[in-house]
């Protein structure tokens, strides 16, 4: 029992050597990597000596190029065409703007005892936003809202929105009820 104890004892303590040898081999190479003392002159003669070497033998060596020769493509952006920095915006002229003409469609009405909401379509970017009376949306308001129109005023400008509906023409006459097609099971 005891010579059993005593080689799982030693195994185990020839197992955390090795580890730690392995340890400490993979962080002096790791550091090695980020050296700031090594150039690039150095790296690229370290790579020219691996070829002749590799020759000699038949295998060429790997020798890694250090993180600063990679700096001017950290400092590019990735996903522009030239892979140059964007231009610098220009700054813009603090001068008057014409502004576009709004384009909005009265879709509905909604009339209620305490509130009244214009149901109202921006005709530019097909959204739908309901707006009560005397409600702000981007640089319009809603001044007034009744049963079949809205008041908008933007800067000064007011523009009356007519609900439209669409009235179909009914048929007058007589309707004919369609029957239920007979079938085996309807008998």
């Amino acid at each position: 029992m005891s010579s059993w104890t005593n080689s799982i004892n030693s195994l185990t303590l020839l197992l955390l050597l090795a580890m730690g040898a392995m340890g400490a081999n993979l962080y002096f190479q790791w550091r090695s990597l980020f050296n700031p003392t090594v150039s690039v002159a150095e790296h690229t003669a370290d790579q020219a000596n691996s070829k002749e070497n590799g020759n000699r033998d038949g295998m060429v060596g790997f020798v890694p190029i250090s993180i600063k020769a990679y700096s001017e493509i950290t400092q590019r952006p990735l996903f522009v065409e030239g892979r140059l920095p964007p231009a610098e915006p220009e700054p813009k002229a603090a001068g008057r703007t014409a502004s576009k003409p709004l384009r909005l469609k009265l879709e509905g009405v909604a009339l209620m005892p305490q509130n009244k909401v214009a149901i109202i379509r921006d005709l530019e970017t097909n959204e739908l936003y309901r707006v009560s009376q005397g409600m702000n949306k981007n640089d319009w308001k809603v001044e007034s809202v009744d049963s079949e129109s809205a008041t908008v005023v933007r800067k000064g400008v007011r523009l009356v929105l007519k609900l439209e509906l669409e009235e179909k023409p009914v048929k007058k006459g007589r309707q004919v009820k369609r029957k239920a097609p007979i079938r085996k099971s309807n008998r």
